[in-house]
């Protein structure tokens, strides 16, 4: 009976730490909880990988300074490369300030306009645009890609969100 007690108890945390996302939205939340903490805490990048559909991709439009853009294509193990030491050393919280659904059928379009803060000295350290496509699969919403630009002068981001002509 015990060991039926401690199975059944080990299922329960189990479940509890891999929710289904069951909306659209619920699964753009939990990316951002996952990214997020305060310093010192490493990241759970298992739950992160947890979130996307196998081969989904990121992609960030960088800007130069003359204002020329390019794209940066990253794996999701790109990105815990190149960002899972340093969000857990400075802390890290990105936090949605906007968002706008387009939902089609098993499909979702989200914009989601963010603000990311450093927790080690409170400095707001981007504001700009994810746009995400998230996807239902078998009754779980997942993330099939997430691009990503930071506001600027000529792209503050309110222009996100205005209708297009």
């Amino acid at each position: 009976m015990r060991i039926i007690t401690a199975a059944l108890a080990g299922l329960a945390a189990l479940t509890a730490t891999s929710h289904a996302q069951e909306t659209p939205g619920e699964a753009l939340e939990a990316l951002y909880e996952a990214i997020s903490g305060p310093v010192g805490e490493a990241r759970d990048w298992e739950h992160f990988r947890s979130l996307f559909l196998p081969g989904a991709q990121m992609s960030v439009v960088v800007t130069a300074p003359d204002g020329t853009e390019r794209v940066v294509i990253l794996t999701l193990d790109d990105y815990i490369e190149r960002n899972g030491s340093r969000l857990a050393e400075i802390g890290f919280t990105e936090t949605e300030t906007r968002r706008e659904t387009y939902l089609y059928g098993g499909m979702a379009t989200i914009l989601s306009a963010y603000e990311a803060i450093r927790a080690d000295t409170g400095e707001t350290i981007a504001v700009g645009v994810n746009s995400l496509t998230i996807l239902n699969d078998e009754g779980t919403w997942k993330i099939a890609s997430i691009a990503w630009r930071a506001a600027d002068e000529a792209w503050p981001v309110e222009r996100a969100f205005e209708a297009a002509e």
